[in-house]
């Protein structure tokens, strides 16, 4: 494989920030005048594409905080259990843990199906994932019955 230069190495680090692929070409030196042509025509080449794919999974693995890290995260805090725990952030551990679970629903109406399908799979995924972290003794808000305003039973 083709050694990278000074530029083509700086080009991969500035293209991974956001996916300019012309503003990565400016900053990493090429002239403003051909940094578009340029950053395409390296986006082209193995090397550098080889490069880009290296570089993201060596962030993504630098960054990586699990699903189950973050439930975990927001269950502590959401019981009180977290160190330096308040209750705004308890509330805010709760909203989070709900939006993670599908208990909250999107404004915007969706119309694509595969959409929708992806859609209710992960919240049919993040509500099991929340459920498995919760303690054996928590209050499943699904086993009891609706009630009315007036707190008699519904149905």
């Amino acid at each position: 494989m083709q050694e990278l230069t000074t530029k083509q190495q700086r080009f991969i680090e500035e293209y991974v920030i956001d996916f300019n692929a012309t503003k990565a070409a400016i900053n990493a030196g090429y002239s403003e005048k051909t940094a578009r042509s340029i950053s395409c025509e390296l986006l082209t080449k193995p090397n550098i594409r080889s490069a880009i794919k290296h570089q993201l999974e060596q962030l993504s693995a630098d960054t990586y905080v699990s699903r189950e890290v973050i439930l975990t995260g927001l269950l502590k805090e959401a019981m009180g259990t977290g160190e330096n725990s308040t209750p705004a952030s308890r509330v805010n551990a709760w909203s989070q843990l709900g939006k993670l679970s599908g208990l909250y629903t999107d404004t915007k109406p969706q119309t694509n199906v595969d959409d929708i399908i992806r859609d209710i799979t992960a919240r049919n995924a993040a509500s099991r994932a929340v459920k498995g972290l919760l303690p054996k003794n928590h209050i499943n808000f699904d086993d009891h019955p609706a009630l009315n305003e007036d707190g008699s039973v519904i149905g």
